[in-house]
């Protein structure tokens, strides 16, 4: 992590698909991800944050600062449940353009609910949501319709 704050501003894309970071690796990483202010892409896949949700946390609150300019966020085989995607909701929704969520298959329609709360606010900026390969079911898909209504950025649900 130490790495990357030498090299942070000129950082574009971060790849760091399944190598076993949870909840600890993951607090570290946001940590040296706040000098990573070109950093657009961020590849997380694969990884295990099933008891993240501090970390998830500390990510949205990453992507609320106005130098963090990150627009592509890769979330897809975390493990991430309910409380996780809770954490993340709010500063992944209102600063990243493309999120990829899928198949988090831990995710419930209480979780969903809370990033369909983020997705109906004005200040929402994803417009390509992955969600493919998750039990939505009716529950699911009722609360992700209610976020739908008064969107204005999203072009691309993939379910």
């Amino acid at each position: 992590a130490s790495g990357l704050r030498s090299i942070g501003p000129f950082l574009n894309t971060l790849g760091l698909s399944n190598n076993s970071i949870g909840n600890e690796g993951l607090s570290s990483l946001v940590d040296a991800l706040q000098t990573c202010t070109g950093l657009e892409t961020l590849h997380l896949s694969d990884n295990d944050f099933s008891s993240a949700a501090a970390g998830l946390g500390s990510l949205s609150s990453l992507l609320q600062r106005y130098e963090v300019n990150l627009k592509h966020l890769n979330l897809s085989s975390c493990r991430i449940n309910d409380e996780g995607l809770r954490a993340l909701s709010q500063g992944a929704v209102n600063h990243c353009e493309e999120i990829d969520l899928f198949p988090n298959e831990s995710i419930t329609s209480t979780g969903l609910s809370y990033l369909s709360s983020s997705i109906r606010s004005d200040s929402c900026r994803v417009n390509t949501l992955y969600l493919q390969g998750m039990q939505i079911g009716d529950d699911g898909m009722e609360v992700l319709g209610q976020g739908l209504v008064g969107n204005q950025s999203l072009s691309l649900l993939s379910l």
